[in-house]
């Protein structure tokens, strides 16, 4: 009779321990503790320095569009004829540039980092381009593989137009641009995608592509 109830306690004893420690899952047994990342939904200030950046509602023209600076919409690989998702970025002339205000025009939009050969080596002839001036186009240079102060420097370097480069560090644009490889290039035609361009194009290449679409 004794040895019964000693072996009952000591299966209460097992469920017990059972009880308190859980179980492991199937594959989980030696994995580290997962933490939950969310995205900060504070409002940055109006006063923005390069990288930072300043929330919008969505333009009239396109009020369901994605808007980068305010997390609306899904994030995806962009294609010819999607609307080009919103998102607004400080250059480094203290200036602001905002997608919607561009909705009028050519813009080509350059995705880069200073350690990309590529792209800095196709630089000065997107920067030709700037300088020409050309009716209803516009061109931005965004950085998404830098810090601001790195980007700084390498303008300074290479006395590149301060007022067309921005650094989207610290942003959501990488998001809602999403590439694989840089330099990543996006033509926007009146608001809406044309065409993607991934790997460097030579002067002769880009002047190509614009003429398409400026009627030269």
């Amino acid at each position: 009779m004794r040895k019964i109830v000693a072996i009952l306690l000591i299966l209460v004893l097992l469920t017990t321990m059972a009880a308190l420690t859980g179980c492991d899952l199937p594959g989980k047994s030696d994995a580290e503790p997962t933490l939950a990342v969310t995205t900060p939904t504070s409002t940055p200030e109006a006063d923005v320095t390069p990288g930072e950046e300043t929330p919008t509602t969505a333009p009239d023209r396109f009020p369901d569009r994605a808007n980068a600076d305010t997390g609306k919409g899904s994030p995806k690989e962009l294609s010819e004829n999607d609307v080009a998702p919103e998102f607004s970025l400080a250059m480094y002339d203290g200036t602001k540039f905002r997608m919607s205000e561009h909705d009028d025009e050519v813009v080509l939009l350059n995705f880069w980092a200073t350690w990309c050969g590529p792209c800095v080596s196709e630089m000065p002839d997107l920067m030709k381009l700037a300088k020409e001036n050309i009716p209803g186009f516009t061109i931005r240079f965004i950085s998404i593989g830098d810090d601001a102060a790195t980007v700084a420097q390498f303008i300074a370097e290479n006395g590149y137009d301060r007022s067309l480069i921005g650094c989207a560090d610290g942003t959501r644009i990488s998001e809602y641009y999403p590439c694989d490889y840089i330099p990543y290039t996006v033509i926007v035609v009146n608001g809406i995608v044309r065409e993607t361009l991934i790997g460097s194009r030579s002067y002769n290449d880009y002047k190509s592509i614009l003429d398409k679409y400026t009627g030269k």
